[in-house]
């Protein structure tokens, strides 16, 4: 069926705009069966006075802007059955000072990390660390900017204690600092909703379907014990998708929560640094620099094609379907964290923005290096 005549405009059957409407209409009819299915995964107000032991697990590395709200938002969560450990990973920002005076008020236990050995990402080094401090059932790891609302612990244990999963990921509500960097975030959510069905990414084996978000993993303590996973992955940028297809080869099975309601993340201050946050990712996330660079092709080709043929060409007929369904396509991608619908008009900009982010990531990925956080890391697709 052609998708254009679906929607009630004569598209014209040159072979651009069938492709154009192809991949729209895949796109949408993933993106909308994984709303249907996101539903169900929504994380509720629940408590349970047998609900398993926690161990609240934070590697901060220069989070002196960030740590204190989110160890202030769960102090009053802390308590019976739930410890929490912070990482200090060689901050210089003043970080270190702040946890020597008010972690211990806050009832969060700390420590400095020890010399990386070669090898280790520094975020994958510091989880390790606290996995071996920590005595919950389960290992909870949170990004040092985050925000929890009250009674999110309490909800999460509640699910982990009725749950078959082995790794447990959630997706908090995007909050972003300015309307570029909303603009760049909003292609993780478009990215993952419109290619991935959520449940291949649960319960296929197949590692190619691997998805987490680091923000927010949960593993078994005896599952992160037996299967050591942060060392597994120690050398990983992307350690997250990482984790994830180390427990699709373990057959294990990944659980995604919708957890808007309890969490949210700013993640960058900057656009830059957000472009640079992305960029050393996105090669990997793509597997290869080869298939980078057919995504960026895509993504030009059925996103700003149209514009510009509707522009330059005057080719309205054929474009104003296209249009939309990109409008339809990021506002819905919006939404899923917590975005306005709205944000589908700008679609063209975090396009824009996130070819730009790939160009910058392919660069660095054929150099063989990336940059972050004032460390150097080899780039491995």
């Amino acid at each position: 069926m052609n998708f254009g005549r679906a929607i009630g405009i004569r598209v014209s059957l040159h072979p651009v705009w069938l492709i154009i409407y192809g991949v729209l209409a895949v796109q949408i009819g993933i993106l909308l069966y994984n709303l249907a299915y996101w539903r169900r995964r929504r994380l509720r107000a629940a408590a349970s006075v047998s609900a398993p032991t926690l161990s609240v697990l934070i590697p901060a590395r220069n989070e002196v802007e960030n740590l204190p709200a989110l160890l202030e938002s769960l102090a009053p969560q802390l308590g019976a059955g739930v410890e929490c450990w912070v990482c200090d990973d060689g901050s210089d920002d003043g970080t270190t000072e702040w946890l020597a005076q008010h972690a211990e008020p806050l009832v969060v236990r700390w420590f400095r990390s020890e010399p990386r050995p070669d090898g280790w990402v520094g975020k994958n080094w510091a989880c390790h660390q606290l996995a071996v401090r920590a005595q919950g059932d389960w290992l909870l790891f949170l990004d040092a900017d985050l925000r929890c609302e009250a009674g999110f612990l309490d909800a999460l244990r509640a699910y982990l204690q009725t749950t078959d999963a082995h790794l447990v990921s959630a997706i908090p509500a995007f909050a972003p600092a300015s309307l570029p960097v909303a603009l760049l975030k909003l292609m993780v959510p478009f990215s993952v909703f419109t290619l991935l069905p959520l449940p291949l990414a649960e319960r296929h084996p197949n590692p190619a379907f691997a998805f987490a978000n680091g923000q927010v993993i949960a593993f078994r303590r005896d599952d992160y014990l037996r299967w050591q996973p942060h060392q597994t992955v120690r050398g990983a940028v992307l350690e997250d998708v990482a984790l994830a297809a180390l427990v699709k080869r373990q057959r294990g099975t990944v659980h995604l929560l919708d957890a808007r309601a309890w969490l949210r993340v700013s993640m960058y201050p900057t656009l830059r640094a957000a472009m640079d946050g992305f960029a050393k990712n996105a090669v990997a996330i793509c597997r290869t620099a080869l298939v980078a660079v057919l995504v960026g092709v895509m993504l030009t080709l059925v996103y700003l094609y149209p514009l510009g043929a509707a522009i330059a060409l005057g080719q309205y007929a054929q474009a104003s379907g296209a249009i939309a369904g990109a409008v339809l396509v990021f506002g819905l991608s919006a939404r899923v964290v917590g975005m306005p619908l709205a944000m589908g008009l700008g679609y063209a900009g975090s396009v824009l923005i996130g070819l730009l982010t790939l160009a910058r990531s392919i660069v660095w990925y054929r150099r063989g290096w990336v940059r972050w956080k004032g460390r150097v890391y080899q780039a491995r697709s």
